[in-house]
Parts: structure tokens; C-alpha cells; sequence
């Protein structure tokens, strides 16, 4: 039987967004500056240089988070600190 009904078949999912050959979601381990254990976060590099909160994976404290991107969505630098340093 011919295939050619003229479906397209469904896009895969689960793949990294790229921009060029540079994924735009890095994935890096951190150290929480409260309890001292470590846990994986994505940080999303189309959104330029950020600062946000995020709460540790295993005492749920606020982490200060900074990101740094080059203008190709890059991540140069992740920073990770306590709420009230």
C-alpha cells in the first residue's frame, strides 16, 4: 500500500533547541550555598544575562541565581548564592 497520503509525520520531541549548533538550554550542576548539596538546573540561554531565585532541590531555600550568555546564547558564567549575602 502506497504512503504518500500526503501526512506529514509528527516532529520528534524531546531534543535540544538550537540556535546554529549551540543548544540554547544548558544544563549545569550547582551547589546549594545553604545545605552544600548538589542538583542539576537548566538555564536557558536565548534569554540573555539573568538574574532569578530559585529554590534548592533538597532544602527548598532561595538560591540567587546569575547567569551570564554571549550574544550567540552561550553560557559563560552561572553563579549561585544565598538570598541575604
Amino acid at each position: 500500500m502506497d504512503d504518500s497520503s500526503g501526512k506529514r509525520a509528527k516532529p520528534k520531541t524531546g531534543k535540544a533547541f538550537l540556535a546554529g549548533d549551540i543548544p540554547l538550554l544548558h544544563e549545569r550542576t550547582v551547589t546549594c550555598p545553604y545545605c552544600g548539596e548538589t542538583f542539576n538546573i537548566g538555564v536557558d540561554g536565548s534569554a540573555g544575562n539573568q538574574t532569578y531565585y530559585e529554590d534548592c532541590e533538597i532544602c527548598c531555600c532561595p538560591i540567587l541565581f546569575q547567569s551570564e550568555v554571549d550574544s550567540d546564547g552561550n553560557l559563560l558564567h552561572l553563579g549561585a548564592a544565598r538570598e541575604d549575602d
